[in-house]
């Protein structure tokens, strides 16, 4: 299984050992924030300018979602032995793929702003305004344009872009379930795609079993295989982000030294 490496998002990377003591707050606060007097169009503008701030909450859901596969272990019933999933393992699992969606989206998203802040400020005024025109598109067109922006191209064709893929389309029919009659004998799979889905996540499930798309992926098997996927995907954005950073910032630095020592020729 691809949990098999190590991921700096994985399981390990976040403490969950903090939120069990977390206390939820029950006072309400003593005052009213005023409006102190009108406020000018201008400096409003300036006050909102001031406090752009990005959200970064892909973290937070990521890590609920690892802590959601944690808990789809426990509701998995007898399901290796030939016995239908619990509802509630179903229910989890779907919670954990769906929220794990979601921090890609918001990861992705974070990232993007950060790369379209950094080229406008290097002067790359055609990539950042590509980056700031891809946020209406698809998280996979996303992707691209982010991968673009580094001069590096996504081959969809290899992994682990190929699992992300099917990823999207897993999350397409979990959030947007479309009817179709089928054969009982062939089960449901929506997408030709994801007819490999027992293999991929190495399903630990029996193979007398007769199992539908959602009953491979809305276990605990699956919904770790799709979290697992998402976490090997953010890795390698923050890796590229580091390098093309790095490369951009050692290049000025070298045209910066090859000017000065031109100067000093000079002044010779």
């Amino acid at each position: 299984m691809m949990n098999e490496k190590i991921y700096k998002y994985g399981p390990e990377y976040f403490e969950f050992s903090a939120l069990e003591d977390e206390e939820i707050p029950n006072s309400v606060p003593d005052e009213v924030i005023q409006p102190v007097g009108e406020v000018s169009p201008e400096r409003k503008r300036e006050i909102l300018e001031s406090l752009r701030v990005v959200p970064y909450l892909g973290s937070k859901l990521l890590e609920g979602a690892w802590r959601l596969v944690e808990l789809s272990r426990n509701y998995e019933g007898r399901f290796r032995e030939g016995m239908d999933i619990t509802v509630s393992c179903r229910a989890i699992s779907s919670g954990a793929i769906t929220l794990a969606c979601a921090a890609f989206e918001a990861y992705l998203n974070e990232e993007i702003y950060n790369a379209s802040s950094w080229a406008n400020e290097l002067g790359f005024t055609g990539k950042s305004r590509l980056l700031d025109l891809s946020t209406k598109l698809s998280p996979r067109d996303r992707l691209d344009a982010l991968a673009a922006t580094y001069d590096f191209p996504i081959d969809w064709g290899t992994e682990p872009y190929q699992s992300l893929d099917l990823v999207f389309s897993i999350r397409k029919h979990l959030l947007h379930h479309e009817i179709q009659l089928y054969p009982a004998i062939e089960g449901h799979w929506p997408a030709k795609k994801l007819t490999d889905i027992k293999k991929r996540i190495n399903s630990p499930y029996s193979d007398d079993l007769i199992l539908d798309w959602h009953k491979h992926i809305l276990t605990p098997a699956g919904a770790e295989w799709v979290v697992t996927v998402i976490c090997d995907v953010l890795a390698r954005i923050e890796t590229l982000w580091m390098e093309r950073r790095d490369s951009v910032e050692n290049h000025d630095l070298t045209s910066k030294s090859a000017i000065g020592q031109d100067e000093n020729k000079n002044d010779v």
